[in-house]
C-alpha cells in the first residue's frame, strides 16, 4: 500500500493478489466451522484483507474528516425512510424526538414509514407538537422542517388497497406509497423461510403481470405525483412493477434498500432502474449499522461510483431499539461516506437535492 490510494476509484480498486492469501493464511485464520472448504476460506480470507488494506490506504494517504464538513453536509439533508415509534412494537424514538433532532442539525425534511398503518395519519399531530416546539426557546432557532408520510401496503391496510391510497390523499404531507413489506410473500421466505401457499402477498398474477389492483395503485399514484417505493421483493419482481409504473406516468418510482437480505440487488440491477427513471436509496442502515450487506461503507462508496449520485436518493432506514438515534445515523453515514474518498458534492447531491426533487420540493441548498 503507498499513499497513491486517495481517490475513490483508487480506492475501491484496491486487490489481493493470490500469493498473498497463501501467505496471509500462514499468519492469521478466520475462525470459521472445522472442515469448512479452503475456497470459502480464501474467498473470505480476500475479501477480509481487501477491506483492512483499504482502510490502512486511507491512513496512508492522510484522510481527514473536519466535523465543519459534516454539518455542511447535514445542512439541508432529508431523510426518506425514518422509522418512529408509531408501530405498535419497540421503537427508539417517538417521531417529534426525530423531527426535533433533525431541525436542530439544519436539516430540510423527513419521511416517516410504520409499518402497519398509514404514517401519513400521524402528520397532523406531529406538525401541530413541533409548531409548540418552535415557539419554545430551544425550538425559537431552528429553521422549521418539513415532514412527510405514506401508506405501507401490508395485510392490516388490506394489501394492495387502493381505497386505502386514496382515504390516505386527505392527510396532509402524504406522499409515499411503499409496496407490502414483512407481508411479502418474499419476505415470508427469506427471512422466516415460510414457504406456505398464501404466506404473504404477490405483486404479479400468474403471467408474470402487474395486478389489476396495482395497476389501479399506480393511476393513483401518477395523477397525484406520489412517490410509489419497492417493497421487500426480488429484482424479478420489483423491476416488472417498475417498469409498468413508469408506463402509466408514475413520475416518482424508488427502489428502497437494496442491500438488505429481503430486498437485494446487484449494481448491474440497480444501473438498470437508473436508466428507466427510478430512484435507488442509498440506505444508511445497510452500511453503518449492518455492515453484512456486501462490503460496508466501500459497497456504498461503490454504489455511489457505478450507479452515480444523479440516481440516487438517501434515507437511514433508522429506528431500531439495538442501534443509535437517527441523527446519528445522518452524521455518520456523511462521515464514512467522506472517509472513502466520496466528494461532498456527491453527498449533497444525494442527501439534499435529488430528495427534495423526489419529494417535489425546492432543496434548501445549491452546488
Amino acid at each position: 500500500m503507498t499513499n497513491e490510494h486517495s481517490t475513490l476509484n483508487e480506492i475501491l480498486d484496491v486487490s489481493v493478489t493470490d500469493d498473498r492469501i497463501q501467505r496471509l493464511k500462514k499468519l492469521s485464520r478466520l475462525d470459521l466451522p472445522e472442515g469448512t472448504p479452503e475456497e470459502v476460506h480464501d474467498y473470505l480470507i480476500r475479501q477480509w484483507c481487501r477491506q483492512v488494506n483499504i482502510t490502512y490506504a486511507r491512513f496512508v494517504a492522510g484522510i481527514k474528516v473536519d466535523p465543519k464538513d459534516v454539518d455542511e453536509c447535514m445542512h439541508g439533508a432529508i431523510d426518506i425512510h425514518a422509522h418512529g415509534g408509531s408501530d405498535p412494537f419497540g421503537r427508539l424514538l417517538m417521531e417529534d424526538q426525530v423531527a426535533k433532532n433533525y431541525a436542530k442539525a439544519g436539516m430540510a425534511a423527513v419521511v416517516f414509514k410504520t409499518w402497519h398503518t398509514p404514517s401519513a395519519s400521524r402528520n397532523q399531530l406531529l406538525e401541530r407538537m413541533m409548531n409548540d416546539w418552535y415557539k419554545t426557546p430551544e425550538g425559537s432557532e431552528v429553521t422549521p422542517i418539513k415532514i412527510f408520510g405514506g401508506i405501507t401496503l401490508n395485510k392490516t391496510v388490506g394489501g394492495l388497497n387502493p381505497i386505502a391510497v386514496e382515504r390516505c390523499m386527505k392527510f396532509p404531507g402524504f406522499k409515499y406509497v411503499w409496496l407490502p413489506m414483512v407481508d411479502s410473500y418474499h419476505h415470508q421466505r427469506v427471512v422466516n423461510d415460510n414457504f406456505a401457499p398464501d404466506a404473504g402477498i404477490e405483486l404479479l398474477d400468474g403471467n408474470r403481470k402487474v395486478k389489476g389492483e396495482l395497476r389501479e395503485i399506480m393511476r393513483i399514484c401518477a395523477d397525484n405525483d406520489l412517490v410509489l417505493a419497492s417493497g421487500h421483493y426480488p429484482y424479478e419482481d420489483s423491476v416488472i412493477v417498475m417498469e409498468e409504473a413508469r408506463k402509466m406516468g408514475v413520475k416518482h418510482c424508488e427502489l428502497i434498500h437494496p442491500t438488505h437480505i429481503h430486498s437485494k440487488h446487484t449494481i448491474k440491477q440497480m444501473k438498470e432502474y437508473a436508466d428507466m427513471g427510478v430512484m435507488v436509496m442509498l440506505c444508511a442502515l445497510g452500511f453503518t449499522c449492518f455492515p453484512i450487506h456486501e462490503e460496508g461503507p466501500i459497497y456504498a462508496a461503490k454504489i455511489i461510483d457505478e450507479v452515480g449520485a444523479d440516481h440516487l436518493v438517501f434515507g437511514t432506514d433508522y429506528g431500531q431499539v439495538h442501534n443509535p438515534p437517527h441523527i446519528v445515523g445522518v452524521r455518520w453515514a456523511i462521515q464514512l461516506l467522506l472517509s472513502y474518498g466520496v466528494s461532498k458534492e456527491a453527498i449533497k447531491k444525494i442527501f439534499s437535492i435529488n430528495t427534495a426533487h423526489h419529494l417535489d420540493i425546492e432543496p434548501a441548498i445549491e452546488l
